[in-house]
Formats: C-alpha cells, sequence, structure tokens
C-alpha cells in the first residue's frame, strides 16, 4: 500500500516487504494526493538532474556503501558518496531495536540543497505507521517529489535485488508513483517482496525518469 503526496507534500514508501505508507510526522506537507502513476505531463520537464548524495547511517560496511554508489552512478549522472554517519538517537525505538524511517527521512531532508536528492542507506531494521499499527517495518521510505529517502536490506530477501528498492525509491522522489506494471521496478508490492518479479522500468516511468536525467537504455 502507498499513498503519495503531491508537490510539497510527503510521500512515504512503506514496503513490508516493499509497500508504501504515510506517517502523521510530515504536517508541513499539505495536499494530499491520489494513488498509481504520476504522468510527465503532471510534472516539470527536462529539468537540471537532481544531485544524488548517497549517505550511509547506521549499521552498514564499506564494500555495501561502495556496490550501492556503483549502481547508482550507472543510472544517474551526478552521485556522490558521503562518509558514515549514525542515526540520530530520536528515531530509535528502544523495545523494537529498530529505527522510524519517516524520521529519518525528516533529517535527510532538513541536511538537503534544494538540488539534490539524499539516499540513506542501512542495514539497520526500519519502520513507520501503517493504519493502526504504530510500528510497521519497511524496506524504503521516501518524499514524492521530494529530497530525501532511505532503504534498507534487512527485509531483502535476496540482496542481489537491494538495488530494485533503491531506484524504486529514488525514483519516487523524483515525483513518480507506484505502477501498475508487475515487472517495473515502481510497481506497488502489495504486501510482500515482489523485487524478485521485477525486472527494469517499464516504458512510461523510463520515459519519465529521462525527463529527469537519468541514463536508461
Amino acid at each position: 500500500m502507498k499513498i503519495i503526496f503531491k508537490k510539497h507534500s510527503l510521500v512515504i514508501t512503506l514496503i513490508v516487504v516493499v509497500s508504501c505508507i504515510v506517517g502523521g510526522l510530515f504536517l508541513l506537507y499539505n495536499k494530499t494526493c491520489k494513488e498509481r502513476t504520476l504522468t510527465p505531463s503532471q510534472s516539470v520537464k527536462n529539468q537540471a538532474p537532481m544531485n544524488i548524495v548517497i549517505q550511509p547511517v547506521g549499521k552498514g560496511d564499506e564494500l555495501f556503501d561502495m556496490d550501492t554508489y556503483n549502481k547508482v552512478r550507472k543510472v544517474l549522472p551526478n552521485v556522490s558518496l558521503n562518509q558514515p554517519t549514525k542515526i540520530p538517537m530520536s528515531a530509535y525505538v528502544k523495545d523494537r531495536g529498530r529505527y522510524r524511517a519517516d524520521s529519518i527521512i525528516h533529517w535527510l531532508n532538513t541536511l538537503a540543497k534544494p538540488n539534490e536528492v539524499y539516499v540513506g542507506i542501512t542495514m539497520n531494521d526500519i519502520s513507520t505507521t501503517k493504519g493502526s499499527v504504530q510500528d510497521w517495518g519497511v524496506m524504503g521510505l521516501g518524499y514524492c517529489p521530494g529530497h530525501a529517502c532511505v532503504v534498507s536490506n534487512f527485509r531483502v530477501k535476496h540482496l542481489d535485488n537491494y538495488f530494485k528498492v533503491v531506484l524504486h525509491e529514488i525514483g519516487h522522489t523524483m515525483g513518480l508513483n507506484h505502477c501498475p506494471v508487475k515487472t517495473c521496478y515502481m510497481r506497488d508490492a502489495e504486501g510482500h517482496d515482489s523485487t524478485g518479479e521485477e525486472t527494469d522500468f517499464c516504458p512510461k516511468c523510463k520515459s519519465f525518469l529521462k525527463t529527469k536525467g537519468w541514463k536508461l537504455q
């Protein structure tokens, strides 16, 4: 499940394993938008490519960080890798031993400049609110459109598919909603890990991302 917020609003991508929801933390975003795909006509075409900042947070290792960085820069033109940093303790859920994804992206959003998207990557378990469940484990969360997202490999069944979740979340920050094409990286996981079924961005999502400067075949 995913709830999308249009410009100056929040999208929270809840994936359990790879689904999306909204948390109530972000009251500064004021317009609710409907589900399904955002078309290029609903966004600004041919913008200068955003600078993607890969920010390792919490538990991780150098090989994991470099692998993510190298894969992202094959797809996006302007990518940098920051030094690892700790997750603010205000995001920590002590009784569950994990971190609030909504708090993490709120924090990352404060670090991002207007032309940047901060992509938090971690091996820690992360969570957010889903309906009446206050602490629901997720794989990724992000603004749509916006300047921050976070992805965890904690719940990925096959680590080779982790990069698909990273692209999914960055796609949300660019303004893409969930896609009905089941093989597309932007599909709604509908409550399970669908990454094994995903093969690429569908032509519609790919066309949209190319207007954002993505290097896609």
